[in-house]
């Protein structure tokens, strides 16, 4: 098994900084002792220790000391946070992970630093993420690498289709975890137990993709062998149909793009109102 002997800083420690750490250690394939992580309070961190990762509320303390520098902070912060450790940037990859933020935004705050952008989801603690990934001008082999022990990685073609995929993976794991909670709450609501109704719920969902993946389906290939003519599963889905679920679904969706939307502006914004250096 390779293993990586590159030193991680891992610079914000919200949920996905976190899970970042997480799905580091649990690949095997990195080690405490390789990761630093950096967050104002540590408080919420201490229960990394146990993997013996080194935590610090200094920036500049994490990023001098890593090969790669991962940027799991928010999006209208990014810059300060940028600013603040550039000079120790030299011969380093930055990794940002901020929604939005352009390659071309993020160089004025890191000049000459190799950088590149990648959108993962919560699945990457367990190593089974979606990274999509875009490098303008250079493809680092090794980046590519140690993103794919977390999951699968996908490289895109366009930097805005990072903005795209963040509906899709990003928000899939909360979206799922709706219809989760759907099957969940309407099995209490028709008489099943809370527990058979969590089990079953949780277990359709795994053993669906389980399926998709093994058998090389289609959605629609595995609808159409469990909808058989006239039986249950087709009454539920054309009801599903008729009272418009995917028009409620796309429409749903569609107020997420327009959220990324307004980040963009609001990111915008604030560059006009204090400049970007």
């Amino acid at each position: 098994m390779d293993t990586f002997d590159k030193k991680i800083a891992v610079i914000g420690g919200g949920h996905i900084g976190q899970a970042l750490v997480e799905g580091f250690i649990n690949s095997g394939k990195i080690y405490g002792n390789q990761i630093i992580i950096s967050n104002p309070s540590l408080s919420k961190l201490t229960h990394l220790e146990k993997y013996g990762v080194e935590l610090t509320s200094d920036n500049k303390t994490a990023a001098e000391k890593a090969d790669y520098v991962f940027l799991s902070v928010k999006p209208l912060i990014v810059g300060v946070v940028l600013r603040e450790i550039s000079s120790l940037l030299e011969e380093k990859i930055v990794i940002s992970l901020a929604a939005v933020v352009s390659i071309y935004n993020l160089k004025k705050y890191a000049k000459r630093t190799n950088i590149i952008r990648v959108m993962p989801n919560m699945a990457i603690s367990c190593n089974q993420g979606v990274i999509g990934y875009y490098a303008r001008g250079h493809d680092k082999f090794q980046v590519k690498k140690l993103l794919s022990t977390l999951g699968t990685v996908i490289k895109m073609k366009k930097e805005v289709d990072l903005d795209l995929l963040t509906l899709l993976s990003g928000c899939g794991p909360a979206i799922v975890s709706q219809f989760i909670e759907l099957l969940e709450n309407y099995g209490i609501k028709i008489g099943l137990s809370a527990d058979v109704s969590q089990t079953t719920a949780t277990l359709t969902f795994k053993g669906t993709t389980a399926i998709l993946e093994q058998k090389k389906q289609l959605p629609s290939q595995l609808i159409q062998s469990v909808c058989t003519k006239g039986g249950i599963s087709e009454a539920i889905l054309d009801s599903l149909k008729m009272n418009g679920f995917q028009s409620t679904f796309d429409y749903s969706m569609d107020s997420g793009l327009s959220k990324i939307r307004a980040l963009k502006d609001m990111y915008n914004k604030k560059q006009e109102e204090y400049g970007s250096d």
